[in-house]
């Protein structure tokens, strides 16, 4: 099925080659990598070069990449890469280049285990530790901020995982204590999709959740999950006026075969060691807006131009969002622009791109922020066509310990003799957020 795994970095330089067919040239890492640099961008997942087909994902900032000369799904292909990659990180503690450089043996143990002849054989990080003797090499926690870490955190600006989190499941060659060993870590995260119309009617507002959980827990113990809102799973609960969180659709893993309870509204399942995602979900008609956008947009002469943006936060004062970036396209006729902020608040025009850049490094709940841009245009250009260039204003944010289902975990009973400690966390980011002026 498949003749090769290999790992590149980003500058393509090889970190793993593992052949299973013998059946093709040594080379293809370079040829898969010229193709790549030939592209304008990476549009192509899969593709065919001299009669070899290359599938391959991107990881922080890695390419994993199956070669083959037979016709595979690549739904499957896909899937199981990104398996690998998961069973890498349970492994290894952190899915970089110095965690896979140090630990090359076990890697090499694991795909052995993973794949015969190039067919795949299991995918369980739980089955897998039967097989694997090989003890992880474990990255001290100064080098686990590595130069990729620091780039992908500081990009994003978003949450990241906590670093007790970071550690390998599986040290068949160390003495495990209770403490480092019987553990479990819950990520509720949700990304929000929100459009609104330039009156501030709400158009679309859907929440795409999941439930990511880290399980170091022994003898894979049953573990039951309680929420605190009534969970309806279907649409047709709205229509007929149900109460509670009304669930368009939703996945469960596999250690979960029976759901959520309606009775209890209680979902009881047996966790995998490893990362895994339990539950995802998605809401279509949400009703909870957590930040308030006002436009005013006002044209006091043929060159002039000033635009007044109000964002409040709509959440409890308790709470604070990360940093906030609100993106404002500018008319393409723009000259300069001149902006000022409450609370000395960072404005950037951009005039290459024509956008005003607003960054809030943090916005605390029920607060309000207002900046002030006057524009100089090009007095040619038409008043109606520089307020239909003004805008869509987009927002990008992440918020910690909160979330806009208001979906809670009220209980988590985990049976066994050693009481777990748990660790729960809540994180909203925006998917997209978008308003029109």
């Amino acid at each position: 099925m498949f003749s090769q795994l290999f790992i590149l970095n980003y500058k393509g330089d090889t970190i793993i080659f593992k052949e299973y067919r013998h059946d093709l040239n040594r080379n293809t890492p370079d040829l898969f990598f010229r193709h790549l640099l030939s592209l304008k961008s990476d549009v192509e997942p899969c593709f065919n070069l001299e009669g070899i087909n290359y599938i391959y994902i991107k990881k922080r900032e890695m390419y994993f990449v199956f070669t083959t000369m037979s016709l595979v799904s690549p739904s499957l292909a896909f899937e199981l890469l990104n398996r690998i990659s998961k069973i890498i990180q349970d492994y290894t503690a952190s899915l970089t280049e110095e965690a896979i450089r140090f630990n090359f043996t076990l890697i090499y143990e694991l795909l052995d285990e993973i794949m015969d002849f190039g067919h795949p054989q299991s995918t369980s990080t739980e089955t897998l530790k039967a097989f694997v003797f090989t003890p992880p090499h474990t990255i001290q926690l100064n080098q686990q901020d590595s130069i990729i870490d620091n780039l992908i955190n500081t990009a994003t600006k978003k949450t990241v995982p906590q670093k007790t989190a970071i550690r390998p499941i599986h040290q068949p060659s160390q003495i495990e204590t209770q403490a480092d060993s019987n553990e479990i870590y819950v990520d509720l995260w949700e990304h929000i999709t929100i459009l609104l119309a330039s009156n501030g009617n709400v158009i679309r507002n859907e929440i795409s959740g999941s439930i990511v959980m880290k399980s170091y827990l022994k003898g894979n113990p049953v573990v039951s999950m309680g929420f605190n809102q009534v969970l309806k799973i279907g649409s047709h609960h709205r229509a007929a006026g149900h109460t509670g969180v009304i669930v368009d659709d939703c996945n469960f893993h596999e250690c979960a075969p029976e759901g959520i309870k309606d009775e209890t509204n209680v979902m009881t399942f047996k966790p995998p060691q490893g990362e895994f995602t339990l539950f995802k979900y998605r809401i279509s008609q949400s009703t909870y807006l957590p930040f308030m956008v006002n436009t005013h947009i006002e044209t006091p002469s043929k060159s002039k131009m000033d635009i007044v943006i109000r964002l409040r936060s709509n959440f409890s004062a308790h709470v604070h969002s990360n940093t906030i970036i609100i993106t404002i396209p500018l008319p393409k006729s723009t000259l300069s622009c001149q902006s000022t902020t409450t609370s000395a608040l960072n404005a950037e025009y951009k005039g290459n791109e024509k956008i005003l850049q607003w960054t809030i490094k943090r916005m605390n709940g029920s607060a309000e922020h207002v900046l002030r841009a006057s524009l100089t245009v090009d007095s040619s250009s038409s008043e109606i066509s520089n307020r239909k260039e003004t805008g869509p204003i987009s927002l990008d944010f992440d918020i910690p310990n909160f979330n806009c289902s208001n979906i809670q975990i009220k209980a988590m009973t985990i049976q066994g003799r050693v009481p777990p400690i748990r660790w729960v966390r809540y994180i909203t980011e925006t998917k997209s957020y978008v308003c029109r002026t």
